[in-house]
Parts: structure tokens; sequence; C-alpha cells
């Protein structure tokens, strides 16, 4: 833990939501499935120190006219700048001011900014070298430490045969290396853990090794993916696969054959997209980093489908075989076919007939079979047309990993599927800031333990509705390392949203006006078992029974006393917090003295407005400095960074790849990136 300090300049990575449509790095591409912002304006807060704002507002008005002056010839639009605050204003805790271009400032945009991201290759150290950035007062080890690229390989649990990207086992599985090291100063996460969910957290990834060769063979003239115009770009890949030969959909099914008897516990990996969406060189690159390693190098384990949904409802896709074939082919590059099922808004009415009752709020207004309200019902209908599968991972294209796909998604399987039961709930509904806890989940898990202690009431450990209102809950076989199911793996916390102001905590369908418990994971990113689905599934058919996308997988197995497990996925943001303060905001902990004193009670000694209040909701502010979430504009400014993609801005001094003082390309640990709308 580290005390409560700002700057008195803060220069962000991150924009305001107002930002979002803007083009270059944080631009946001068009998302169809978008209608209102989940991103809600922040307007909680109680005015405060009106003296000291309109002191600050002289400063903000003179520094607004030179700053306007200085730009006046700036051939860039400002939507694709990186905002620089204004140097010398005081934000208090927990509030907000707005600049001259009307941009709303929060007080944690002058925490310190972090930028040990880009250090790059030629400051790597071993791990026993290594000291994070915010640690600023440790001295760094005098002795030299040279890291080595070590080659990265999926750890299979099993001896099974070798698996091809073609049909006649000739194009092999590109094999890459990695970094065993880490920049020095590389920042520390401030949420999750490497160490604790299994991942290697002594090696970063850089573009070339771990990209280019899932590009194509670049023309003499081009340049070729991951390549950086002026960047550090060597050594290239000597040779790589013939892609064009790939047969990703037989290979995949070849490959599950040929090892059938060892396999155990089939998974799907359903990527979604939709039928119109346009397939840049990146985003073919890391289809085919995912189908490598998560179909082909697990042997089978994992099997890479793609779900597309097609928008226009005026084509008949369940009406014409030739027609919906003549859609999948033109939904998807030419080495995907034969490896996705399309669905609509219109099949969705015939496999869940109307009419359903009213929701308690529709807050988007939208009927409910709209993707952007029911996105889990076409999932629901494939898991229960594919029984051979027991788990189903859903995955946006949007999501970027800069480790190995298979190397996360084991660690993350096998970490929740250690979790024991009893105080399941509670504990997957904090974020897991290792600061506080000296980097143990123990210390965390047994400090949540006695917080429910101390209320008097015991943990979820049971169905959270009568039982004469379920369902008979599906067989399904135990996985083969653990006695008991994990029915849900989300990447944010599993929190209860009754009394919060997340906006959706109200679109609710089919209980006759009485609102059931509740829980909710943001980001649809998860891992969901066959028997949760064909609950869900039942549910909906069955008894008109829905929720918001976000809301209902995790309510049904609130409902049926099933397992589910927030995983604590490494974070990182651009401003270093104090973790006590962290917890304060990221968590709903009852603020401290110093909180107290700056007005950040805003109810019971509560930032978000009472015990039951959340982060989730008008304060997701806070997460536009962060690596993954909904609004988290760091990731895609990151994620190009790492790319080699120019900083047209300079608010990182000495961060360049090449000439004097530079340090070579980036070199990022395992990251999850969300949302990345443009790699170019």
């Amino acid at each position: 833990m580290h005390e409560l300090r700002l700057e008195s300049s803060s220069d962000s990575f991150t924009r305001s939501p107002d930002d979002e449509a803007g083009s270059g790095l944080l631009g946001h591409s068009t998302s169809p499935h978008k209608r209102h912002r989940r991103q809600l304006s922040l307007s909680s807060f109680p005015a405060r120190r009106l003296v000291a704002y309109t002191l600050y507002a002289g400063a903000l008005i003179a520094c607004a006219l030179v700053i306007i002056w200085l730009h006046r010839g700036a051939a860039r639009a400002t939507e694709t700048q990186i905002p620089k605050e204004v140097p010398g204003a005081r934000i208090p805790l927990g509030q907000s001011v707005r600049n001259s271009d009307n941009r709303e400032i929060f007080w944690w945009e002058q925490f310190p900014r972090l930028t040990g991201y880009f250090q790059g290759r030629r400051n790597l150290v071993t791990l026993s070298h290594y000291i994070p950035e915010q640690n600023r007062n440790e001295s760094e080890p005098t002795e030299s430490s040279t890291p080595l690229l070590t080659p990265v390989r999926a750890q299979v649990d099993f001896d099974g045969e070798k698996c091809y990207a073609d049909e006649e086992d000739t194009l092999e599985i590109p094999q890459w290396s990695a970094y065993k090291g880490l920049p020095q100063r590389m920042p520390a996460p401030l949420m999750g853990s490497h160490n604790e969910i299994g991942l290697d957290s002594a090696r970063c990834y850089d573009r070339i090794e771990r990209l280019a060769i899932y590009g194509d063979q670049p023309a003499d003239h081009e340049a070729g993916i991951a390549v950086a115009e002026g960047g550090d770009n060597d050594p290239l890949p000597d040779r790589r696969p013939n892609w064009k030969r790939a047969k990703w959909g037989p290979a995949q099914d070849k490959c599950y054959e040929r090892n059938r008897e060892k396999v155990v516990g089939r998974e799907a990996f359903i990527v979604r997209t939709w039928s119109n969406y346009t397939y840049t060189a990146y985003d073919i690159a890391v289809l085919r980093a995912i189908i490598s390693e998560v179909g082909l190098a697990s042997r089978g384990k994992y099997t890479v489908h793609f779900l597309v949904h097609v928008q226009d409802e005026g084509i008949p896709i369940w009406a014409s075989e030739d027609e919906y074939n003549r859609v999948l082919e033109a939904s998807l590059p030419r080495e995907f076919h034969g490896m996705a099922t399309l669905w609509s808004v219109a099949q969705m009415r015939l496999i869940y007939p109307p009419p359903f009752p009213e929701s308690i709020v529709n807050f988007s207004g939208g009927e409910v079979y709209e993707a952007y309200r029911s996105l889990h019902f076409p999932l629901q209908y494939f898991a229960e047309k594919h029984p051979e599968f027991d788990y189903f991972w859903q995955w946006e294209m949007d999501i970027r990993v800069t480790g190995h796909y298979h190397e996360l998604l084991e660690a993350v399987s096998a970490w929740a599927e250690r979790q024991p039961r009893a105080y399941a709930w509670e504990r997957s509904a904090k974020f897991f800031i290792p600061s506080l806890f000296d980097n143990s989940y123990a210390k965390f898990a047994e400090s949540v333990k006695n917080e429910v202690g101390e209320t008097g009431h015991g943990p979820i450990s049971a169905p959270q509705r009568e039982l004469s209102e379920l369902f008979r809950i599906p067989e399904q076989a135990n996985p083969v390392h653990a006695d008991h199911i994990t029915d849900l793996i989300t990447f944010n916390p599993l929190f209860d949203p009754s009394q919060t102001q997340w906006a959706f905590r109200d679109d609710i369908t089919g209980y006759q006006g009485n609102r059931p418990p509740t829980r909710a994971a943001l980001i649809t990113a998860s891992r969901m078992s066959r028997r949760l689905l064909k609950l869900m599934h039942h549910e909906t058919w069955g008894k008109k029974h829905t929720m918001f996308p976000e809301m209902f997988p995790a309510s049904i197995a609130l409902h049926y006393g099933l397992k589910a497990i927030y995983a604590p996925l490494p974070v990182y943001f651009d401003h270093d917090w104090p973790s006590v303060h962290a917890n304060e905001i990221f968590n709903n902990a009852k603020v401290g003295a110093a909180a107290q004193a700056a007005g950040m009670d805003h109810g019971d000694g509560y930032f978000h407005g009472g015990k039951g209040g959340s982060v989730f909701g008008p304060g997701e502010h806070v997460f536009r400095g962060s690596t993954y979430y909904s609004n988290a504009a760091f990731a895609s400014y990151l994620w190009n960074r790492w790319l080699g993609h120019e900083d047209p801005h300079s608010e990182v001094e000495g961060d360049k790849e090449t000439g004097e003082g530079g340090g070579g390309r980036m070199c990022l640990p395992m990251m999850v990136l969300h949302p990345i709308k443009s790699d170019e």
C-alpha cells in the first residue's frame, strides 16, 4: 500500500464517453449491437468546494486560451488526441470538473501516471531483478540480467496425436517464442494476479514473435502484419506458413477424431460475430492464433466455432438450406468456412415464441428478442443442439490476448475448479486487489469470510429460489480434476445489481412483476457449463424467463445453487491507484478518514450510495484507464502502441522504439485487452 498523492499535471491516455465515436488509436467503430451506452455520465456526486472551483475556473479559462492558440493549426481532429489536462488544478477526491473543451476530468486522472508499459525489450530483466513502477522508492539491482527467448507451447495433459491446419497434414501449427523476463519498471496489475491464476508471470510477449507468424507472407513492397514503419522489427520470421492452404474446419474435425479416445470433457470456444463484419488482416491473424492455440494445440479438447448474427431479418435462413449456405459463405473469410452457425432475431422468435410478459424495466427500449437484450438466446439454442460439448466459452471479436490462448483458458479453468464452493459467491463479488493482501488470495478469501461472519448471516450455500419453481438440473459429468462442476466463470465480479445504479438492473422478464434474486458480471466473455445453458434454455422456453445478457447466466446459477466463480484476471491501469482508495471505489468498501474528509461518503459511509452500491453504474468512468472493461480506452491505446503504431502526441517521454534512447519494441506480460475497435 502507498499513500494517496496527486500529480500537478495529469496527461491521460483515456477519454470521456462523449469522445468514443472518434477515430485513431482510441477510436471506436460502430457496433451493430449498440443502442444505449452502458457507461452513463457521472451525475450523482454532490456539489462541494464551490469556492475552490471558482478559483480553478479562472486558471482553466486562461490555460484554455493558450492551448487553443497553440493548437489552432493542428491537422488532426481533436477526438484522436490524448487529452492534456490543465496543470495546477487540484480536483477533490471523488469529484470532477470540466475543461474548456467540456470534457469531464475526474480526480483519479491526477494520480501518478504509469509509463513503464512502454520501456521496450531493450530494458528487459529477469524476474529476480524486476521492480514494478509502483515501487518508486526501491532501487534497481546493479548487476545485469539478460532474458532469453524461450518457446511457448500448449501444455496438454494427455499424450495425443499432433494436429495440422490442413487436410493433408503438412501445414504445421506455428512455433513462436517469448522473453523470459519483464521490462524493468513494468507496472504491476492493480487487480488480479498471474501467479494466483497460474499464468506465467515471468514472461513477456512482443508483437513480432507473437503475431507476425500468423500473418500472410507479405509481398516485396509490403511490410507485413505486426511490422511498424521505422520501428524495431528485427528479426522477422524466416518463413511463414502458407495460410491460403489452411482448412480450419476440417482440420479441427480431424484433430478431434484422431484424439477422441483421450479427450475428456470437450469445450466449444464460441466467437461471436455478425454477417457484415469486415475482417482486417489483424482480425484474421488473431483468429488463426485462436484456432491454432485453442483448437489444434489442445489435440481436440477445444473446438473453435463462429456464431454469426444475420442482422437482415428479411433473410429466411431457417427456411432455405441454399440461402443459409449462401449467407454463411458470404459472412466469413474462405479459410473459416465450415466452422460457423448463423442466427437471427427472426429465428429466435421461432425458437422462443412470443408473447413474453412485460419486463420490470426495459431501459434500452428495444424488444426482448434484440441482440442487445437477449444475446444469450442463440448460445442457449446452440448448446441445446450440441450436447457433445460440456462447456462453452463465449468470446468477442474485440478482445485481444498478448499471450498464448491455451495457457489462458486452461489456467483460468483449473483455478476456478480448485476454488471451494463455500463463500464462492461472496469472494466472487469483489475485485481481488493483491497489494491489499500481500499478494495473497488466501488472505483475501479469509477477509471475505470474516466480513460475512460480522454480518451475522452465513454465506450463500443453497438454491436461492423455491425448489418447486425450478426445473430438474440436467446430468453432466464432473471434470477430470474436480469432484464438482464449475458452471460459470467470469472475468469481472459477480455483483448483486438490485440496489445499484446499473442501468439494466431491472431488465427482468417473466417473473410476474416480482424481482428474483440476481447477480451480474459485466462483459459477456465467460465460460458456461452445458447444464447451465440448458437450464437457461428451459427457463426461457418453458417459463418465458429472461434478463439482460450480463445478468441471466449468473442469476440462473444463483437460483439453482450452481457454482459460479469470478477469476481474478490481471487488470492494469494507466494511473497509480492507491490500493485502499481503489478498494473504496471498485469494491465499494467503507471509505476511510481521508475519503470521509473529502466528502466521499454518499450514504452510510460508502462512496456508491450505500452498502448495496456498486462501481458498475454511473461510476464506471474509473475503468477508462484500465485494460479490461466495456469502456477501457487504455486497452485500445496500449494494444495499438504494442503493435508499433506511432504516438503522435508524445505523451510518454523516451518511449520510441528506435533511435537514441529507444527501448525497442514493447514487450507485455499476459494481458486480456478489451475493447479493441481498431488495430490499424
